[in-house]
């Protein structure tokens, strides 16, 4: 992986309440961090934060305190689709592309405090490659080298409904990397699945799928998620129907997942981390 990579970083746009301590906004209170407000010492018995100037010239003679805001830290997950699709390979290898951005991840977890796991994904969760929430740095990296090896061949995505309940509990930052060649029903049965976390949709598309084929020619195709040949007389408008099918199916997808998650981040051929960074920390530009 390269270098650049480890500057990969997110933020949330919502407070957490986890009593761990970390880098995110959070719901609560102690007597570090960013100033919050001034509150009676009944309600924040803290007599080192005693706020001299404000109980002087408090009408109800009130002894006050500082209260400062208590950054904590937060659980994410990476979901990770390695079902048939994924194995193609053209001018990207998407599972490496996909192994690279959880690495990136995990990285930036390990900085932030923040917990990391992995849920690979296909017609069911991948027992074999899911780690579960942890700070172990070892562990980070043995998941990510498993995935990085694996070499998908089982059609379907299902399994997201059990990485979906396996993460069910407290709000959590998810990102959801995929090719997204899924049905519409299966983008659906995803955002209910994770409906309750903030979710980061990455999409891997490999250019050559489609603008790799030639205008004239007679193809033997096979549908990676079927398994299925195909012999195809290709002409000038069949792959423009192609394309034309292909890209209302994608907007359909995003319509779908950007519905109740943020909106997807695409990852054409190879990754422009400065540009993920950038997207993860602000949003769309």
């Amino acid at each position: 992986m390269n270098e650049e990579a480890r500057d990969l970083a997110y933020s949330i746009p919502w407070r957490t309440s986890s009593i761990r301590v970390g880098s995110h906004k959070s719901y609560l209170s102690g007597s570090g961090g960013l100033f919050r407000d001034i509150v009676p010492l009944t309600a924040f018995p803290d007599p080192r934060r005693i706020a001299i100037r404000a109980s002087l010239s408090d009408p109800f003679e009130r002894l006050l305190v500082r209260r400062a805001e208590q950054p904590s830290s937060i659980d994410v997950a990476v979901l990770v689709d390695v079902s048939a699709s994924m194995a193609f390979e053209g001018r990207c290898d998407k599972i490496a592309l996909a192994a690279d951005i959880a690495q990136a991840l995990a990285i930036c977890t390990e900085r932030a405090g923040d917990t990391f796991a992995l849920y690979p994904f296909d017609k069911v969760l991948r027992q074999d490659l899911v780690l579960r929430k942890t700070l172990s740095r070892a562990a980070h990296a043995d998941a990510i080298e498993r995935l990085r090896r694996f070499a998908p061949d089982q059609p379907g995505v299902d399994g997201i409904a059990e990485a979906g309940a396996a993460i069910s509990g407290s709000k959590k930052l998810v990102f959801l990397i995929s090719d997204f060649l899924w049905p519409e029903e299966a983008a659906r049965k995803a955002t209910e699945a994770l409906a309750f976390h903030d979710i980061v949709p990455i999409e891997i598309r490999d250019s050559l799928e489609l603008e790799g084929l030639p205008e004239w020619g007679l193809l033997n195709l096979r549908d990676l998620e079927t398994g299925r040949h195909r012999l195809v007389a290709m002409r000038p408008k069949l792959k423009a129907q192609w394309r034309a099918h292909r890209n209302k199916h994608r907007e359909q997808i995003s319509r779908t997942l950007n519905a109740s998650a943020r909106e997807t981040f695409t990852v054409r051929d190879s990754i422009d981390w400065m540009q993920l960074t950038s997207f993860l920390l602000h949003g769309a530009t």
